[in-house]
Order: structure tokens, then C-alpha cells, then sequence
């Protein structure tokens, strides 16, 4: 009975030991300048993550916020031996309404937060394809391409050599299969530098909202489509996160470095698709 005191006893003591160890580190912890630096910034870094906005069979998409993982964040610069901002670790707030669990719905706008624009062109043949790319070079533009099935086919070695471009199907002019989608998704993504993630339609076509969600990709209809006279629609409707359809078109040769120049005036940059509509913090 004696043995089963003292062991008793010992086990208490080990106990009370570690309990007292933990907490004289978690003072020690509380009183480190490096701990009292970071619970000062805490609230200030916090950012609240913004619901995307749904109406109807519509989506724009949401932003994630942030919080600071002060764990992580202590031992990143407590092993440098300094608070430094720089250093810290952040874990992501994921908004309620996501773009990501709705894709059974239109894009129809990036998020205005972001203050960027995409530019968008249908890639079916080359005519003008040279002069447009001439363009967008010399500003540094990059550009998002729709590329129909048969161009796609006969055309992947060209795709391939275009630097600064993002590609998408636009299935057989914009109508899509499942043959057409499965086999251009599969080639765009070994031959580009983006995942084929985006399917396009001007006026929502529900049959290609429902084919495109049953493959789990986004469906997104422009916010701008600029046909006959490209630039007056683009300064009568331009806003952050608009989405851009531009022709292919000697209109579009005419005045594309003049729209470049009024987006950039406007304070907005130019993307890729895969930049305006995520919804990670930039």
C-alpha cells in the first residue's frame, strides 16, 4: 500500500512539475518582446474575407481574408532573434460565399477590390492574330485567348511559343462537347502555362454553364464585349474587375493600344483570368 502511495505521489509531482514548467514558459512567452509585438499587430493584420455577390444565376467572385498564427509566427522569429513583419505567418480565412463552391453559376466580373481588368480575344484563326500580338507585346499585356477545337488542333505548336498568354477552350465556337472540352482542356494545359480552367459564353447559354459545371470548371460571360467600336463601349462600361471580350478584328487592331492606355490611365492593371477571378489576397 505504501509503494502505491509513494508512486502515487511521484506521479503527481512529475505532473506538477511539467504543469509548472509549461507555465512559467507561457509567462516567460507572454513577456518576450517578440510575443508583445505580435498580439499589438494582430488586430491591425487581420483582414476579413468578403463574400462573393450572387443574384440569380450570377457570381462575382468573393476575397479570402487573413489572420495572423501567432505560434508560427513567434518561433519563425524568435529563431531570427527579432520581431520582423516580414516574418509573419499567416493562415487564410475562407469566405462563406465562395466562387469555388459555385460553379454552377455565370462569372460575370472579377472582384472590384483587386482593381484589375482581363482582356479577352477568340483565337480561331490568324488572321490579325500577328498584329494583335505586336501590341500587346510592346505593352506588356497579358492576354487571355479562347481557342477554338480545330485552331487548337492544328495550331499547338504556335500556342506553345506565345509567352505572357493564358488559354482556354472555347470548344467548337463556343459550342461545347464533352469530347471537344475533355480533349482541349488535356492539350492546353501540357502545352500552356495555365490550367484550362474557364469556359466562355457571350449571352449564358445554359447548356454550357451545366456541361462546364459538370466538369467542375468556371463559366464566365463578359461584362464588355467590344464588336464594331470597341474602345466607346470600353469608356462607357469600364469598371474594376470587368471582363473584356474583344474581336478579332481590324477595329480591334485600330484601337487595342488606345484602350490599353485609357484601362492603365484609369488606375487599373491588365491580367490573366487566373489572377482577376481567384480569390486570394494580392
Amino acid at each position: 500500500m505504501k509503494n502505491i502511495l509513494k508512486i502515487i505521489g511521484l506521479v503527481a509531482l512529475i505532473s506538477f512539475s511539467f504543469f509548472y514548467t509549461d507555465k512559467v514558459i507561457e509567462v516567460i512567452r507572454e513577456e518576450d518582446e517578440i510575443m508583445i509585438e505580435l498580439e499589438s499587430v494582430k488586430d491591425i493584420c487581420e483582414i476579413d474575407p468578403i463574400d462573393a455577390n450572387i443574384v440569380a444565376n450570377t457570381i462575382i467572385p468573393g476575397l479570402n481574408g487573413r489572420s495572423i498564427n501567432i505560434e508560427k509566427s513567434y518561433k519563425k522569429m524568435k529563431s531570427n532573434g527579432i520581431f520582423n513583419k516580414n516574418l509573419i505567418v499567416y493562415d487564410t480565412i475562407s469566405p462563406r460565399k465562395s466562387v469555388q463552391l459555385n460553379k454552377d453559376k455565370f462569372i460575370i466580373q472579377g472582384n472590384r477590390n483587386k482593381q484589375m481588368i482581363s482582356l479577352l480575344f477568340v483565337l480561331n484563326s490568324n488572321k490579325y492574330l500577328e498584329k494583335i500580338e505586336e501590341i500587346l507585346n510592346s505593352k506588356e499585356i497579358t492576354a487571355n485567348y479562347f481557342v477554338s477545337y480545330e485552331y487548337l488542333i492544328n495550331n499547338s505548336t504556335k500556342i506553345k511559343e506565345m509567352s505572357n498568354r493564358e488559354f482556354y477552350s472555347y470548344g467548337d465556337n463556343g459550342e461545347y462537347t464533352p469530347d471537344n472540352l475533355l480533349f482541349s482542356n488535356n492539350l492546353i494545359s501540357r502545352i500552356s502555362k495555365n490550367n484550362a480552367i474557364y469556359c466562355l459564353t457571350n449571352n449564358m447559354q445554359q447548356k454550357v454553364l451545366d456541361l462546364c459545371n459538370e466538369f467542375d470548371l468556371y463559366t464566365i460571360t463578359p461584362t464588355i464585349i467590344g464588336n464594331e467600336a470597341p474602345y466607346n463601349s470600353i469608356k462607357e462600361n469600364l469598371t474594376s474587375g470587368s471582363i473584356i471580350l474583344l474581336s478579332m478584328n481590324n477595329n480591334t487592331v485600330k484601337e487595342l493600344g488606345t484602350i490599353i492606355d485609357y484601362i492603365k490611365g484609369k488606375g487599373y492593371k491588365i491580367g490573366g483570368l487566373s489572377t482577376l477571378l481567384n480569390e486570394e489576397l494580392s
